[in-house]
């Protein structure tokens, strides 16, 4: 370790060979020797990646390759749905995002990469309901996935038996528009009931 006195003032031209041999100065005016990186065993030729290693790595060139394919629009929906989190490792996003397909289960549309996910609960009265999105989507390229239930009975009587039967009434949905969905159940339900809502956007 060197100590320094004033402020570096390093040449433009030679800043990437300063860079590759030492570290910039630190507030206590120290300046270290910068150690090459070495990539993991895993990744050189010596190493020996692991079966689920390399499947992850050919899913992750596909979608690298997939990304490369994208239309024009289609990037533009990609990068406007950019959140403010985003590291901008465009790949890497876009590899995740088209992972979740699989977690998910949904039939993918468009691009068959998420670009946005909305979950609600909500209480769907007997007359069914209509909510807003939280932010518009294209109905083109949205799945929407419902969970819940409410429920129907009958009853009857043979004899002087009385007796009973219920059975589940399940959640649909009527109309998907940029700005809001409606639900209703899918045959009349006894009373209203609770349900899961999932509003997938794909770019």
């Amino acid at each position: 370790m060197a100590k320094t006195e004033g402020t570096q003032e390093i040449p433009s031209t030679l800043l990437d060979a300063y860079r590759a041999t030492l570290g910039e100065q630190k507030p206590n005016t120290a300046v270290q020797k910068r150690y090459p990186f070495r990539l993991p065993s895993s990744q050189t030729k010596r190493g020996v990646p692991t079966p689920k290693q390399r499947i992850q790595r050919d899913r992750f060139l596909l979608a690298r390759n997939s990304f490369k394919e994208r239309s024009f629009p289609e990037k533009e929906r990609w990068y406007a749905a950019r959140p403010e989190w985003s590291s901008l490792l465009w790949y890497y996003n876009f590899f995740v995002m088209s992972s979740l397909n699989d977690v998910l289960g949904a039939d993918a549309r468009g691009a068959q990469v998420i670009k946005s996910i909305q979950n609600r609960t909500l209480e769907v009265p007997l007359n069914g309901t209509t909510i807003t999105h939280f932010t518009v989507v294209d109905p083109t390229k949205t799945v929407v996935m419902l969970w819940g239930a409410s429920y129907k009975y009958s009853t009857d009587q043979v004899g002087d038996i009385p007796y009973a039967w219920a059975w589940p009434v399940y959640p649909i949905w009527g109309t998907l528009n940029a700005t809001n969905i409606s639900l209703t159940w899918g045959i009349a339900a006894e009373q209203a009931g609770h349900v899961a809502l999932q509003v997938i956007e794909y770019i």
